[in-house]
């Protein structure tokens, strides 16, 4: 329980540690509301920067995927295996997803940025992948939390952990979930926030 609880409230923790990397190089919300052209720019500029806050953003998607399985596999012990297997599924999906995005935000906007540099336009090639990984990023957002919604029905139902926990993933899933879609935007670490507070439920838990 201890070990699913620390994985889970992993990906806030490494937040603080990527942050450096949003900081140091300048990658807040203007950068991002940049045209693809000027993110380039910026990204030739401070390259290991982005390389610092993609190479974190993975460890925290690894780290959180092995805390939702291992919670899934405590749900399916406490007597709800249909919750807890339907919900991993589609957990699953969108967290392969976004590596899938994620590696190629990563790779393909330095590798763009650095012709860009060296030619003065941007090649065509990185338009489809941006918006690839763009896509990517808003499915994992809502399909994680609203996998993570269906665990909170399980938690209820289980009291694997304290039902504030259950009631905060049950609610607080969906409401993410339905305002990213309606919205179309997001930010990838609304997929931590929810295993994060499940995980301190279980730390207490297990105190």
């Amino acid at each position: 329980m201890v070990l699913v609880g620390v994985l889970l409230v992993s990906g806030v923790a490494l937040m603080t540690v990527e942050s450096v990397g949003y900081v140091r190089g300048g990658y807040n919300g203007s950068f991002w509301r940049l045209p693809l052209d000027e993110k380039l720019d910026h990204v030739a500029a401070h390259p290991r920067d982005w390389w610092w806050i993609s190479i974190w953003s993975v460890v925290g998607l690894f780290t959180v995927t092995a805390g939702v399985f291992g919670l899934a596999g405590m749900l399916a012990d406490a007597g709800e295996p249909v919750l807890a297997y339907v919900s991993l599924g589609g957990f699953t999906i969108a967290a392969l997803g976004w590596f899938f995005g994620l590696s190629v935000q990563t790779t393909a906007v330095s590798e763009a940025a650095g012709q860009r540099a060296e030619t003065g336009a941007t090649p065509a090639w990185v338009h489809p992948l941006w918006n690839a990984a763009f896509l990517t990023e808003l499915v994992y957002i809502t399909g994680s939390n609203a996998a993570y919604s269906l665990m909170g029905l399980g938690i209820l139902r289980s009291d694997l952990v304290a039902d504030w926990a259950g009631w905060l993933a049950l609610i607080g899933g969906a409401v993410i979930a339905a305002v990213v879609l309606a919205m179309r935007e997001g930010f990838p670490q609304l997929g931590y926030l929810l295993p994060a507070a499940i995980g301190i439920a279980l730390l207490i838990q297990a105190a």
